[in-house]
Parts: C-alpha cells; sequence; structure tokens
C-alpha cells in the first residue's frame, strides 16, 4: 500500500512538475527538474477545523477528532462537544 501511494504521489508530481502551464512560482527545482512546493500541512488541518467549526454539528466535529485524534485543535474540538449542545 505504501508503495502506492508512494508511486501514485510520484506520478501526480511528475505530472504537475511537466505542466508548462504552472506559473514558475509555483515550482521548485530539484536536480534539474521542476516540482511543486510541498503542501502546509499545518494549514490543512486548520482548514478541516474551521470547516467542523462553521459546519457546527456534531458529526462535523467527531469526524475532526477522528482524523486528527493528537492535533491541538482536536482538544479545541472535544471542547466544543462538552460545552454545547450539537446535532
Amino acid at each position: 500500500m505504501k508503495q502506492f501511494l508512494f508511486m501514485s504521489a510520484a506520478i501526480a508530481a511528475a505530472i504537475l512538475a511537466a505542466d508548462p502551464g504552472l506559473p514558475a512560482h509555483t515550482r521548485v527545482s530539484t536536480q534539474g527538474q521542476d516540482m511543486l512546493p510541498p503542501p502546509d500541512i499545518e494549514a490543512a488541518v486548520r482548514s478541516e477545523f474551521n470547516s467542523a467549526v462553521k459546519k457546527g454539528t456534531r458529526e462535523a466535529y467527531e469526524r475532526f477528532i477522528r482524523r486528527h485524534p493528537d492535533h491541538p485543535l482536536a482538544e479545541k474540538a472535544k471542547e466544543a462537544l462538552a460545552k454545547s449542545d450539537l446535532k
């Protein structure tokens, strides 16, 4: 499974890096090949948390906690569940 994910990521990176339509500032060069910069994982987790807050449902908070149990925002999600009567 890990090999499949690695290969999928490598293929996707190669396709995206080869796209001449991408602005130069969105690509980084490594060993003569252009690649997209790595994603901002922290920003993605914050975005997921903000989506849960916006939805304001028990299911959204529980999903966030399941996906990111060790993240500091999981504690905030748990607090939100404990403080309010969510659907």
